[in-house]
């Protein structure tokens, strides 16, 4: 047998079978020979129109059953699969469909008009198939297959197979900055940096294949609530590592905070894996107003996105038994880091040390200077963060842009995140942010993710999205496009005023966009393609820069 991702889930399914549930989305609630029966009529279904090893088939559904069930059909199969951002319309969904080779794809009826509007005259994409949400969408991609109909006719037994550790696995950024791009995992490395193939500090292998679903044998299974997406890799390995080890996930197809606090309730949910402040923020308004019991969680784990310092005080004045961890990293990284943050972090004012998150520098984490030069562990340098271990061997079709991503440096194979820091001691990175969000203002370097955390310790700022706007005077200045709590009135001179508290006055913004929401990726990661266009499109709400006139 292989380190693949088909194969450890089904080692998994062997040890716990009709015994133990491995997923629930409301009522639907398979047990691991549930799970795998399903899977196996995807494997099956897929077969039956032509795919095989290698072939790309879209994963264009929200979190539920169905996304788990067809992601590890299409793994069983050696086929890849391709995450699809349900937000994508026109020809940006096109794109995606072209550049990612897909010929099967698979998305939930509500998604039927922009994905009949993509595929029309695509001859790659051979066939769509629909999923049945609830929605009452009538246009779909002419020939669709209805999933259930295939399904139904499809065999449940395993498709005999023989894996491989090389097979491919496709991780897409975001594309929050560009056009996205395919990122090439062998599956043994992906499962050894993100699904419990190894130690998470220490990089140490684990023994073999059938660990994790050794491991949870001797107890009860945990309860996992699986809040980010699915098609982004910070919401599908935590599943992977969960039903690897015979733990049980949750899944609602949309986030909203009543919904979520109803599921951790009902099903006494232990870990909930978050997207930072925009999961957290209306979670924590939320148990405020109703005393939501959730006392059965006792981990919070967030990745993807910002989970500022201040919105963490504040939960853990609220639940001060929590342990909240934060997990780094990237597409073209994988597992970057974890910090692990209690109560007694606010209490000693550790937690507010200094804008960044703080991780465990590990044996994988090192920082180089502009020349490709390590920098030593007491260097107060500002550097570039680049990680070894277990990494990806490119971008999908793009040789050039993956020689400028994945090098050798002093004599090891490292990838480039694109991230900022600086050691804090030899055994600490402080992150400071991506450089692509690095904003030069009369030379000096503001980066937007620290102004941003600093704005969302504001009293009255629910969201709020950081950049650089053109000036005549200084090159570029801070701006930000800023979100208002319900029922705040908005004093964006008090926000001024409570900001040079915590930043150096050419930090604090200038400009702002006042919206009625800020709008985020899937994942909750910040859109800056979208706040540069309202910038581009619309008058800001209040400019400083108007006095200089």
């Amino acid at each position: 047998m292989a380190h693949n991702l088909a194969d450890l889930f089904e080692h998994a399914a062997d040890a716990y079978g009709e015994d133990r549930l491995a997923v629930v989305e409301g009522e639907r609630r398979l047990t691991y020979s549930d799970l795998d029966a399903e899977a196996n009529r995807w494997a099956a279904a897929l077969a039956g129109l032509g795919v095989g090893a290698g072939d790309h088939v879209g994963v264009h559904l929200r979190n539920g059953v169905d996304c788990m069930a067809l992601f590890l059909g299409v793994l069983k199969l050696r086929a890849v699969p391709i995450s699809v951002n349900y937000r994508y319309v026109g020809s940006e969904l096109r794109y995606l469909y072209d550049y990612s080779d897909t010929c099967v794809t698979v998305f939930h009826r509500e998604f039927g008009p922009v994905v009949a509007d993509a595929v029309r005259d695509l001859d790659s994409v051979r066939h769509t198939i629909v999923v049945e949400d609830g929605s009452s969408a009538t246009d779909l991609p002419e020939g669709a297959l209805v999933a259930r109909d295939v399904l139904d006719s499809a065999s449940p037994e395993r498709v005999a197979v023989e894996r491989s550790a090389d097979d491919l696995f496709l991780v897409f950024t975001g594309g929050t900055t560009g056009q996205p791009k395919g990122v090439m995992w062998r599956q043994e490395d992906l499962w050894r940096s993100l699904g419990g193939g190894a130690d998470y500090y220490t990089g140490e292998q684990v023994p073999d294949e059938f660990h994790q679903s050794r491991s949870g044998l001797g107890g009860e299974p945990m309860r996992y609530l699986v809040l980010l997406p699915l098609i982004h890799t910070s919401g599908l390995m935590p599943s992977f590592t969960g039903l690897f080890a015979g733990g049980t996930c949750h899944y609602l197809p949309h986030f909203r905070a009543d919904d979520v606090l109803e599921e951790i309730e009902s099903e006494k949910i232990q870990v909930a894996i978050v997207a930072g402040d925009a999961m957290v923020r209306p979670m924590l308004d939320r148990m405020r107003a109703t005393g939501a019991e959730t006392s059965s969680m006792f981990m919070v784990s967030s990745g993807a996105a910002l989970f500022s310092p201040s919105l963490k005080a504040e939960l853990l004045e609220l639940r001060p038994d929590l342990m909240i961890m934060d997990a780094f990293g990237s597409s073209e990284s994988g597992f970057g880091g974890l910090g692990t943050v209690t109560k007694a972090n606010v209490d000693d004012g550790s937690l507010f040390a200094e804008h960044g998150p703080r991780i465990p520098k590990g044996t994988s984490l090192e920082l180089v200077d502009d020349f490709d030069e390590l920098l030593d562990d007491d260097s107060t340098e500002v550097g570039w963060i680049v990680k070894t271990g277990y990494l990806p061997s490119g971008y999908y079709k793009d040789p050039a842009k993956s020689a400028e991503t994945f090098r050798e440096i002093a004599g090891r194979w490292r990838v480039f995140t694109g991230d900022r820091g600086r050691y804090d001691g030899p055994d600490t990175v402080i992150m400071l942010g991506r450089a692509s969000q690095v904003i030069n203002s009369g030379g000096e370097k503001i980066f937007a993710e620290e102004v941003e955390a600093a704005l969302k310790a504001v009293d009255g700022v629910e969201d709020a999205v950081v950049l650089g706007v053109p000036d005549e005077r200084f090159g570029h200045c801070v701006a930000a496009v800023l979100q208002w709590s319900e029922r705040h009135e908005g004093d964006l001179a008090a926000v001024g005023s409570a900001l040079r508290e915590s930043l150096a006055g050419f930090k604090v913004p200038v400009a702002y966009w006042v919206v009625p929401e800020i709008e985020r990726q899937p994942s909750s990661k910040t859109d800056y393609s979208w706040a540069r266009r309202v910038v581009a499109d619309t008058p800001p709400t209040h400019d400083r820069r108007a006095a200089r006139a």
